[in-house]
C-alpha cells in the first residue's frame, strides 16, 4: 500500500512540476525517464539549456522539507541517470551543450492545496 501511495503522490508531484514549469515558459521534454538503475522525473528545456528536474512533494513540512530529501546520494543518482539518458540519446547530446541538474519542491496543505513551490536551478553537474 505504501509503494502505491508513494508513486500516486510521486505523479502527483510530477504533474504540477510540470504545469510549473510549463507556465514559466520550460519546455517538457520527457517525464519519467527510466532505466533499471533509476528515474528522473522530468527533462525540460529552456534558453538551450537541457535540465533534469528532480522533484519533491510533501505534504505539510512538519517532519522535514522536501528540500531536505535531496541529500549526497540522490544527486549522485540523478546525476548518474542524467550520464545515461546523454548516451542513450545522443541527438540531444547534439543540440544542448549545457545541461542543469534542477529540482521543484512542493509543499501541500491536507486539502491537497499548494502551499509553496520552489525551483532550484543548478544544484548538481
Amino acid at each position: 500500500m505504501t509503494k502505491v501511495f508513494n508513486r500516486k503522490k510521486g505523479s502527483e508531484g510530477e504533474e504540477i512540476a510540470a504545469k510549473f514549469l510549463t507556465d514559466k515558459g520550460f519546455k517538457i521534454i520527457e517525464k519519467n525517464y527510466s532505466t533499471k538503475f533509476g528515474e528522473i522525473d522530468l527533462v525540460v528545456t529552456k534558453d538551450n539549456v537541457l535540465r533534469f528536474i528532480e522533484v519533491k512533494l510533501k505534504k505539510g513540512d512538519f517532519y522535514g522539507t522536501p528540500e531536505e530529501m535531496i541529500g549526497a546520494s540522490k544527486l549522485s543518482q540523478v546525476t548518474r541517470m542524467s550520464e545515461f539518458y546523454l548516451m542513450e540519446k545522443p541527438e540531444m547530446a547534439k543540440v544542448y551543450d549545457t545541461y542543469s541538474i534542477d529540482a521543484v519542491c512542493i509543499v501541500i496543505n491536507e486539502n491537497e492545496e499548494i502551499e509553496r513551490i520552489n525551483l532550484y536551478e543548478n544544484i548538481g553537474f
